[in-house]
């Protein structure tokens, strides 16, 4: 019987081991279902969370995700080095960009030019006081 409860006692440590790590790769699939938006619940009838049908909906959005990301990465990529703001003096451009998303108009410059004379006329007058 020794024989008999050791090779019990391996398969049972075998089975918990296979269960752990099953457990592990459903807890990275669910993870990865909630960051795909992929709603893991019962499909049909009989078919559990875990189900390899939904396990198969989880990798099909991974798939899909993926494809629509290597879709932009080409579309970005057949554009000209210009327009990606890539190349000599695209610095320059992506700066003046950036400028003309936020404008400073003259009437800015202005007001930025009384405050500052202001300040240093009320300076000024501190110091002669």
């Amino acid at each position: 019987m020794d024989m008999l409860d050791a090779a019990d006692e391996a398969h049972i440590k075998r089975l918990t081991e296979e269960n752990e790590v099953g457990g592990q790769a459903r807890r990275v699939v669910g993870d990865v279902a909630v960051a795909l938006g992929v709603v893991l619940g019962d499909t049909g009838p009989r078919l559990s969370v875990w189900d390899p049908a939904n396990m198969r909906r989880v990798v099909h959005a991974a798939r899909v995700l993926k494809e629509e990301r290597d879709g932009y990465k080409t579309a970005y990529e057949s554009k000209p080095a210009s327009m990606r703001l890539e190349g000599p003096g695209m610095g320059w451009v992506a700066a003046r960009l950036r400028i003309l998303e936020h404008p400073v108009t003259e009437t800015d410059e202005l007001k930025a030019t009384i405050v500052s004379q202001a300040r240093e006329i009320a300076r000024l007058k501190g110091e002669s006081a």
